[in-house]
This record gives C-alpha cells, sequence and structure tokens, in this order.
C-alpha cells in the first residue's frame, strides 16, 4: 500500500505534465491547464506541509497550525467556487455532475482535518480568509494525529483532482458543443471571481506553493514577481516562513 507520501507525489507528475509552461492561448486546453495547475498547488502544499508538521520547535506551533489551516481554506474555495461558479456554467452542454459529486468522498476527512486544527488554535483566532475560531477547549496540536488525518483521506483527494483533469481533456469540451465564446465567458466569470479573493493570503499562498516549473496561477509578471513577494507577502509572512523554498 502507497504511504501519503507517495500518494501526492506521484499525482503531482500528472499536473506538472499538464501545466508546465505558460497559459495556453487555446481556451480550451487552458481549462485543463489551469485546473491542472490548481490541483498541482493544493497538493505540493499539501504534501509540504505534511512533511514538515513532525519537525516544528513549540514555540512555532501556532502559526503553523494558521498556515496549515490555509491550505483547508485553498481546498475549500477550489471547489465551493467549481460548484457555484464554474461548473455550473458548463450546463447543459457539458455534464459535471460526476465531478462535483466526488467532493462527497473526500470532505468528511478535510472537515475533521480543519476541526481539528481549529481546536488547537486559541479562541478569537483569525484564519483562512477571515474566519474566527469560536469558544472551545484548546487542544495541544500533535503531529502524528495531524498525519493520521491526512491519511485518512489523502487518497480519495488526490483520486479525485487526478481524475478531474481527465474529465476537461480539450477534445471533450469541443465534442460537447461548448462554443470558443462560451468557453471564453467561462473563463472572464473565473477570472473576475479570482481577482476578488484577498491578495495578503488567497494569492501569496497560491504563487509560493505552485510547483516549480508551472506557469500557473496566469497573473502578470509584475503581480507574481514584484507585488506578491514584496507586498503582499508581508502583512502574513510569519505562515509563509513555513512554506517552500524555491
Amino acid at each position: 500500500m502507497s504511504s501519503t507520501t507517495q500518494i501526492l507525489r506521484s499525482s503531482l507528475d500528472t499536473f506538472n505534465k499538464v501545466s508546465t509552461g505558460s497559459q495556453p492561448k487555446d481556451i480550451y486546453v487552458a481549462q485543463q491547464w489551469e485546473m491542472a495547475g490548481a490541483h498541482g498547488m493544493l497538493v505540493n502544499a499539501l504534501l509540504h506541509v505534511y512533511e514538515k508538521s513532525n519537525s516544528i520547535p513549540s514555540d512555532k506551533v501556532q502559526p503553523f497550525v494558521e498556515y496549515a489551516l490555509q491550505w483547508y481554506a485553498a481546498l475549500e474555495h477550489h471547489h465551493e467556487w467549481e460548484e457555484t461558479i464554474y461548473y455550473p456554467l458548463f450546463s447543459p452542454k457539458f455534464n459535471t455532475d460526476a465531478i462535483v459529486a466526488e467532493h462527497e468522498t473526500f470532505h468528511a476527512g478535510v472537515e475533521k482535518l480543519k476541526e481539528y486544527l481549529t481546536s488547537c488554535l486559541p479562541a478569537g483566532t483569525t484564519w483562512g480568509y477571515s474566519q474566527t475560531v469560536g469558544p472551545h477547549e484548546q487542544q495541544t496540536f500533535d503531529s502524528a494525529h495531524f498525519r493520521s488525518l491526512v491519511d485518512g483521506f489523502a487518497n480519495e483527494l488526490v483520486t479525485h483532482l487526478v481524475q478531474e483533469i481527465s474529465y476537461l481533456d480539450p477534445e471533450k469540451l469541443r465534442a460537447s458543443g461548448l462554443t470558443e465564446e462560451e468557453v471564453k465567458h467561462i473563463s472572464e466569470v473565473s477570472e473576475k471571481h479570482m481577482k476578488s479573493m484577498p491578495p495578503f493570503t488567497f494569492l501569496v499562498y497560491t504563487i509560493i506553493h505552485a510547483p516549480k516549473g508551472s506557469g500557473f496561477p496566469p497573473v502578470p509578471g509584475f503581480v507574481k514577481n514584484i507585488l506578491a513577494p514584496y507586498v503582499f507577502y508581508i502583512p502574513n509572512r510569519r505562515l509563509w516562513q513555513f512554506a517552500p523554498k524555491n
């Protein structure tokens, strides 16, 4: 049986093959490229926090837990965007019911992880995208328990993320009858939504966890290379100290 680390690393190979380089000009190909880039970022981030969790100094546990919750926030946002904004725009020409239904295969496990991580923070702590920890009896963070929770859903999550890339095969999208204008509209609506997300958390997290060689996320070079690392990074640098060093 493969370990969680092996499962995550194996899927990264799949995502990197599709998302390497800049965003394709072909609007159909771009859908698969962008989804692979997002999935590569999420898996790369989960792999990193999973491997780093057992070597956190006691005086840095709280910022690490907040950092780990940024992964939950990113995944939750990704699937909420798919379910409420992105995939409804494919209907009725391209049926995405099977894709969305797969979210249930790992949802409970991911929620358990969120509940555990928030229980390790003081009440009133702000995390994710302006969410707040409610009143509770604070627990002590245990890296072994954290990793066991990830072990509980990693295979189902990765199975879904890999399958979703095949669902969005450019030729399947063309065969559905979706026109270039319709797919461009889908992209424009999604882009507008992504730009509404907080740059100090959402954008920075996405950029610093995108696998090396990936052109994802498709943002201007000035934003990716100047604003993100030198301006947007600063307010939450206590969290980004745990991020991968590219």
